[in-house]
């Protein structure tokens, strides 16, 4: 064990201090307990956020060390944190403590690699090797202010320096342990003595140890051999570690998580009449082979072929989709790649090719994906091996009201000669999300500890069911001891056995497909699994006989076609493309849902926030599916505080009261935005009284920010009724600031509610409310004045402490908000003049950049209204390009520079940023304007769509009742307008904005017949 300083405090210039917010941190140094020390004095001036020291400081960490460093403090019980950056500072390791019990007293910390644990970045896991920088963090809990002393940070090199001790009960003259087993690259093996019935090896480290596992690679004689492994610290004492009932193959990796000892010791146990088996090596694996389960299969993955395992394990970023009918509750998914994880949290279903004695893999193909009509959610991935092609098809469908997932595969013979080849249905312990996706139990290997094949179903668990709907050429199960699936279906086998236990979890198994092709045809194999448990002796209830797969999947196109059809797009490409995106942007909201909840994401973000319902549901309503959002609102009003508190979240766990001061504006808006799609007068007299409750909370929160404390010094920008700080921006986490963010949904909260009570005949009350939001909208931009101008900036700023640019933020103010006019014209520009440079920085390739995030969508919204037309498009044509993967119209809450960086994305699809698509994509066909009570056509109608061809949209609904509008080029190159629908006449009449016009430019139209149909036109 060697000991290798890293810093003395001798001079805190090497030290960065980086403070959050509001909070400050000062670093100097002053005597320690054995040299200098460094001294952190921190203060979190009230509120949140976190303070950090950060030292640039090239390393190289070997497999086993720890940071020595001595420690005392003089504060409250905040988190305390040591990190370490990667010399490019994008991934970052991690140790917390998040309520540390900071004494006055030096106390010495060892903190073992084992307890740094990966945090975020673009490689998604691992463990620290090179390291470019490192930094103690102080993150508020109950804030305050304190100090915090550092002294004497070392390297502790836990690195082995004796070579193990190998011993054996007995041995084969010439095949002694102690000379093959550690020497892996060696052809000689150890082999017990003959006709012993047992023996043991046993490996001393001398001193302890840690690891994750063992390789043992056998002899080729060694199927069946049961064996154990034991460790021990002192020789005498042994604890088991882990029991195989036999061993099979020709490796048995062995998982021992979180293993430290000084000694191993292999038992072997032989058959009846059979020998004890030779071993010609045993690999000592790292602690970091297990440090997780996910862990674990990354090791076994790096050991097998590519294709072997699912790509997330091989640190490979994946992308997926959900599947589900309109009305369902938790989906499965499908990855790029075809693996289909059968429900949420599950097994997966993975397809393999057995041709010309060859497995064919992920791997070995040029893999495309599809939805059907290129935009109903049901997904495909098409796998291309030359002449036989592999199709993945996966929908679902509602039998009385029971739900049942389908998966088709389709092989097709395009060569010239007939075919005869194998295709594998192999069930695996892991879901489709990796593990970086980790959340609860979501994300990563599964559980699989039984598989029964009886019934005509394989039973997963006891209580899933997988049923192939026609005749099935044989089964194999195999428990974890006995080897991975793929290497028996590499040979072209299947395992014996159809029933098996496996107490760690890792079982895995497959359907074997026998298959004569013809050349030119093509067979489609069915399988379907019921959703949700299956208890026994109701699957031939869930599961009818006769169920036909080809009549199902015509079903799940119809009701899905069905569904999105209210609203029609004939558009020439590539406009088209966008239209069908727009399209399976709205399914997707659908299939997020759970019952009438509306959420982000099929597993990671299955929560309800009604920031994200509100943007949701207005995307539903204004693209034919309102019914949804009405229920979402009706469901979400039920958990309104009496105090007319709106909560920010709602899950199955209950409700989320973290102080997010959108929510009520937000609450109001939803409410009155289905009322504007639908005329729907019970719904707003129903929640009439939680609407008046989510404004009175409003005005009390309001009133905390008109007090004379807030009218002074350098709270001054904030004082004119603003509401106070919040988390409600993903930005402010760290700092709970006054977002602009609120405070615009605020505004618009009581903008619709003196809608609503105008719409229910209280004349009196929507004077007040109007009056109310008049007040909030001039104190708002006053403060947004006084930001501007005390921080000397040009642009709109997203809140009052940090004066920070955030054009997503303003873009809302100027779509779903509506405050585009009383906006300041010159800063409003400003604001996406310097978005616009920095988005052709980054993408153009000038720049440097790690992620973005999807929202900038709703930036096109706001470009439309500027009259940027061309910009509107630049964007639109990225975001289009940057789908994941662009068959499937989805985006990720977070997308990486690099497309397969195994970096966290949120969720996927996004519905939330879906949903922002569906809403800038129909704004640019029509939208509602507040400022004159107009409704806007054509705005974001580019010349390049008409140069291709005439653009027509039928039933797109409005505030004003359903559109119908048809726009193009005549032969003179004047263009023809024709507007239709059941449309009435908006108070400030229609707008049209032609190309190359910009708002000054447009063409009021402020007649229309009593039956509009296709009548009004103009040519121009």
């Amino acid at each position: 064990m060697q000991v290798h300083v890293l810093d003395v405090f001798a001079d805190p210039a090497e030290w960065l201090a980086v403070a959050s917010g509001e909070a400050r941190l000062t670093v100097t140094t002053e005597p320690g307990p054995r040299g200098p020390a460094l001294r952190l004095d921190f203060d979190f001036r009230g509120g949140g956020g976190f303070v950090v020291a950060r030292r640039t400081l090239a390393l190289t960490l070997p497999d086993a060390f720890a940071l020595r460093f001595d420690l005392r403090a003089e504060a409250p019980a905040n988190g305390f944190e040591l990190k370490l950056a990667d010399p490019a500072n994008a991934n970052v390791w991690r140790y917390r403590e998040p309520k540390c019990a900071f004494a006055p007293t030096w106390r010495t910390l060892d903190i073992k690699g084992r307890e740094i644990d990966y945090a975020w970045g673009p490689a998604g896991g691992g463990s620290p090797r090179e390291i470019g920088a490192i930094e103690f963090a102080i993150v508020a809990g109950p804030g305050g202010r304190g100090t915090v002393w550092l002294s004497n940070l070392s390297l502790v090199d836990r690195t082995l320096e004796r070579a193990p001790l190998v011993t054996a009960l007995c041995h084969l003259p010439g095949n002694p342990p102690e000379e093959v087993v550690l020497d892996l690259g060696a052809d000689t093996h150890w082999r017990p003595a003959p006709g012993a019935r047992a023996s043991w090896l046993t490996i001393d480290f001398h001193e302890s140890r840690e690891y994750g596992g063992l390789a043992l690679r056998w002899a080729p004689d060694a199927q069946g051999c049961a064996f154990g492994v034991q460790a021990s610290d002192d020789g005498t004492g042994w604890r088991t570690l882990y029991e195989a009932s036999g061993a099979a193959g020709t490796e048995s990796l062995v998982y021992l998580p979180q293993g430290e000892s000084r000694l191993l010791r292999l038992d072997l146990r032989a058959e009846e009449g059979s020998p004890l088996p030779g071993l010609y090596a045993v690999e000592v694996l790292p602690y970091d082979a297990s440090r997780s389960r996910s862990d674990w299969f990354h090791t076994i993955a790096r050991r097998a072929p590519r294709g072997h395992y699912p790509r997330w394990l091989y640190r490979e970023q994946t992308y997926w989709t959900p599947v589900d009918i309109p009305d369902g509750a938790v989906p499965a998914l499908c990855n790029e790649d075809g693996l289909v994880e059968l429900d949420e949290g599950s097994c997966s279903l993975e397809p393999f090719l057995y041709l010309d004695g060859r497995l064919i893999t992920w791997a070995d193909c040029t893999i495309t994906q599809s939805l059907e009509q290129g935009e109903l959610p049901i997904p495909s991935t098409h796998w291309d091996c030359g002449e036989v092609v592999l199709t993945t098809t996966v929908f679902a469908t509602d039998q009385r009201g029971d739900r049942h997932l389908f998966i088709r595969y389709r092989v097709a013979n395009q060569g010239q000669t007939d075919r005869t080849l194998t295709l594998f249905a192999a069930v695996r312990p892991f879901q489709v999300t990796p593990p970086w996706q980790a959340h609860q139990a979501l994300g990563g290997p599964s559980q699989v500890r039984s598989l029964v094949f009886e019934e005509g179903a394989l039973w997963v668990n006891g209580n899933q069911a997988l049923v192939p709907l026609g005749p099935v050429g044989g089964v194999g199960l195999v428990p974890f001891d006995q080897g991975p699936i793929t290497d028996y279906l590499a040979c072209g086998v299947l395992p014996a056995a159809v029933a098996i236990e496996d107490p760690a979890g890792f079982a895995s198994g497959a359907l074997r497909f026998d298959l004569d092709l013809a050349a030119g045809a093509h067979a489609d194999l069915y399988l379907v699994a019921p959703f949700g448990a299956v208890a026994p002796g109701t699957l031939e209830r869930r599961v009818p006989e006769g169920l036909c797969g080809a009549d199902e999947f015509a079903r799940a196109v119809g009701q899905w076609s069905q569904t999105l059809g209210q609203v029609r797009f004939d558009l020439p490409e590539p406009a088209a493309a966008a239209a069908r995106a727009c399209k399976t942007a709205i399914a997707h909201i659908l299939i997020n849902r759970d019952g009438p909840a509306l959420q982000p994401g099929p597993r990671r973000y299955t929560r309800s926030w009604i920031r994200d319902g509100a943007v949701m549901g207005a995307a539903l309503a204004r693209l034919g599916c309102p019914a949804a959002a009405v229920a979402f609102i009706r469901w979400y009003a039920q958990f309104q505080r009496e105090d007319g508190n709106v909560p920010c979240c709602v899950d199955r766990t209950g409700v989320d009261w973290q102080a997010e001061h959108d929510s009520h504006g937000e609450f109001v808006f939803a409410v009155a935005d289905c009322y504007r799609f639908t005329g729907d007068l019970g719904l707003v007299r129903d929640l009439w009284p939680q609407v008046q409750r989510a404004i009175g909370f409003i005005e009390q929160l309001r009133a905390q920010c008109l007090t004379d404390d807030d009218r002074r010094g350098e709270h001054r920008a904030c004082f004119v009724g603003l509401l106070p700080e919040s988390v409600s921006h993903e930005g402010y986490l760290a700092q709970p600031v006054h977002s602009y963010w609120d405070d615009f949904w605020a505004l618009r909260g009581c903008k619709d509610a003196a809608f609503l009570a105008q719409a229910l005949g209280e004349g009196d009350e929507s004077a007040r409310l109007t009056a109310l939001a008049d007040d909030f909208r001039t104190t708002l931009l006053e403060s947004i004045a006084l930001t501007m101008a005390a921080r000397g900036i040009d642009f709109l700023p997203g809140s009052v402490e940090w004066a920070d640019p955030d054009p997503t933020a303003v873009a809302n103010a100027l779509t779903l908000i509506d405050e585009f006019d009383a906006l300041p014209a010159a800063p409003r520009a400003r604001t996406f003049e310097r978005f616009l440079e920095r988005f052709r920085a980054m993408h153009g390739g000038g720049a440097p950049w790690t992620n973005y995030t999807p929202y900038e969508i709703r930036i096109i919204g706001a470009l439309v209204r500027l009259g940027w037309r061309r910009e509107a498009h630049e964007l639109l044509d990225f975001h289009l390009a940057e789908r994941r993967p662009p068959a499937w119209n989805q985006w990720p809450e977070i997308a990486w520079h690099d497309p397969r960086a195994p970096g966290h994305q949120g969720d996927l699809p996004h519905a939330w940023i879906g949903a922002e698509y569906a809403l800038v994509f129909r704004d640019l066909f029509a939208y509602e304007r507040g400022a004159d009570q107009s409704l806007v056509v054509a705005a974001g109608i580019p010349e390049t769509w008409l140069a291709a061809g005439p653009v027509a949209v039928s039933g797109l609904p409005t505030a004003y009742g359903r559109l119908d509008l048809r726009l193009a080029r005549t032969p003179d190159g004047g263009l023809t307008l024709d507007l239709g629908g059941d449309l009435r006449l908006p108070p400030g009449g229609i707008r049209f904005a032609p190309p190359g016009a910009g708002r000054a430019n447009e063409i009021p139209i402020t007649a229309l017949p009593a039956q509009c149909k296709y009548v009004s036109t103009l040519v121009l």
